[in-house]
């Protein structure tokens, strides 16, 4: 055979090899089979440092089957040598993102914000890496950037507003998913943010608009049951509040408030034994800081029916609690009712006026009041024997 014969054979071979391991590789990419095909490429890879197509193999293998070590040294050495850097940016970023190495994620997103300044999708990442890492101010400065960017891009309209109503701007969320719902009228999480928002703006009647939109068209989470329920209480609709209380409680895995804002509306319906036991429920279920109002309302119940020694251990039992201060007026408020030696009183006054003096108390001028009337009557009282 001729030379000039052999060297076209011989690339005719070299070329049908790699045209045929490119359409295995494809076959394994296209199923998933990653780890064929770190193998494999591995395997070439080791025999020839110098085969860049099979080192974009190994790392894209390596990056798809989670083997983010492997992908990260090549994805690195790759674009040091200005292959397909954009991909190796992308790769990295996201790898640095799983590993929670936001400093690093942050610079990849950072270079292909760079790369590609058009799309809001880098400035939105870097937003919540910065988000990630406590950097609030920076965060939301960079949602900001990507909703600008891209304004009907809805990705960019929940993280923005969501950060904002995060950090108490309920007003401009407000207002910018007010936008985004004129053109998007039927999307079911842009009426749920509105309706949240809605909420914090104590706006009830249009948060309720909201719930009831999601409702026509799907079922409410028990998250919306409640909100919707606490909007129909505090609007007087007590038998809609009930109703929809009572469904918050399915699928509810902490139903504390659930329970507290049903005992409200059993309260305001008069129906006392009901809205005692879900008092007490509430109670059994608290974790937050609002368990010793619960005590209140219960002690508060006892004291209408002037079972006063009943409603003062609840109290107590507050105070040895959660130290609030608080439970020391009530005490003293039911004090007066249980004893006449009004000694009692005054000192349970006294006592939360001094517990107050660091803190901001709902209730110091009144019971400076009831202390200056109580020691009067004492007085007179002493009098008069």
């Amino acid at each position: 055979m001729k030379v000039g014969h052999f060297l076209v054979f011989l690339l005719f071979t070299i070329l049908s090899y790699h045209k045929g391991s490119a359409q295995e590789w494809d076959s394994l990419f296209n199923v998933g089979d990653y780890s064929t095909l770190i193998d494999q490429s591995s395997q070439r890879f080791q025999a020839d440092t110098t085969d860049i197509t099979i080192e974009q193999v190994l790392a894209r293998a390596a990056f798809l089957g989670n083997r983010f070590s492997l992908a990260k040294k090549h994805a690195l050495a790759l674009e040091i040598k200005g292959i397909d850097t954009t991909r190796q940016r992308q790769n990295l970023m996201k790898i640095y993102e799983a590993e929670q190495n936001y400093p690093l994620a942050v610079k990849y997103g950072q270079k292909l914000r760079n790369t590609f300044p058009l799309q809001s999708y880098y400035p939105r990442k870097l937003a919540e890496y910065h988000l990630a890492s406590g950097y609030t101010g920076e965060a939301l400065h960079l949602f900001y950037q990507a909703y600008k960017t891209e304004p009907g891009d809805l990705a960019n309209v929940y993280a923005f507003a969501d950060q904002l109503q995060r950090q108490g701007q309920n007003r401009l969320a407000d207002s910018i998913v007010s936008v985004a719902l004129q053109l998007e009228a039927e999307n079911l999480q842009l009426h749920s943010m509105a309706a949240r928002i809605k909420m914090a703006l104590k706006d009830y009647k249009l948060a309720i608009h909201h719930f009831r939109v999601i409702e026509s068209q799907s079922v409410l989470a028990p998250w919306q049951y409640k909100n919707a329920g606490y909007a129909y209480f505090l609007i007087d609709s007590l038998q809609k509040a009930r109703i929809y209380l009572e469904r918050s409680l399915q699928n509810e895995n902490s139903p504390e408030l659930n329970f507290y804002y049903l005992a409200l509306v059993h309260t305001s319906l008069g129906n006392t034994d009901e809205a005692k036991s879900y008092f007490n429920k509430a109670i059994e279920a608290g974790i937050s800081g609002h368990v010793k109002s619960y005590f209140h309302h219960l002690a508060g119940f006892d004291a209408r029916e002037e079972q006063y020694k009943a409603a003062m251990e609840k109290l107590e039992l507050s105070y040895r609690l959660f130290e609030d201060a608080e439970s020391l007026f009530y005490l003293g408020a039911y004090a007066e009712g249980r004893y006449r030696n009004k000694q009692k009183a005054i000192a349970l006054y006294e006592k939360y006026l001094k517990e107050c003096t660091d803190l901001e108390c709902a209730q110091v001028a009144l019971a400076k009041q009831r202390i200056e009337v109580l020691k009067e009557y004492e007085f007179m009282k002493s009098k008069n024997q």
